[in-house]
């Protein structure tokens, strides 16, 4: 996809400080394994660019990380079935509902999962918006 290339070339142009690393193809396969229908702009985000910081601290692309790896039992069990892919180091995480089609949100400091729609239609959607071309260092 192209929109993914110029995607990662914007962050690597605006962030020079970014500090990414390749996900392994076999996390990704036990992904849809778990989760049928990952989004592909998704996969494709991971196999070009990776995971990893955005500049020094502007902002973590997660490997897909479950909620029990960040939140306490309660909250975690509330959110099954969503995976986090992103964190702003400020409270939100961006995260998918694989339980409604992959709906993209985030889980803000209440730890309760919110959609994004109409604002952002991905996660590479989020982050082009936020990060890639229009932005500055």
């Amino acid at each position: 996809m192209k929109d993914i290339e110029s995607l990662v070339r914007a962050l690597k142009q605006n962030f020079t400080d970014s500090d990414f690393m390749p996900v392994k193809t076999e996390l990704i396969d036990s992904l849809e394994e778990k989760y049928p229908g990952v989004p592909a702009d998704l996969k494709q985000l991971y196999e070009t660019l990776g995971y990893g910081s955005i500049g020094h601290s502007h902002y973590m692309i997660h490997v897909p990380t479950e909620p029990t790896d960040i939140y306490d039992e309660e909250t975690a069990a509330e959110l099954s079935g969503v995976i986090i892919v992103g964190d702003d180091f400020a409270g939100y995480c961006e995260a998918y509902d694989t339980r409604n089609d992959w709906e993209f949100g985030y889980i803000g400091d209440d730890g309760v999962f919110e959609t994004h729609a109409p604002e952002f239609e991905s996660f590479t959607d989020f982050l082009a918006k936020q990060y890639g071309a229009e932005q500055n260092a």
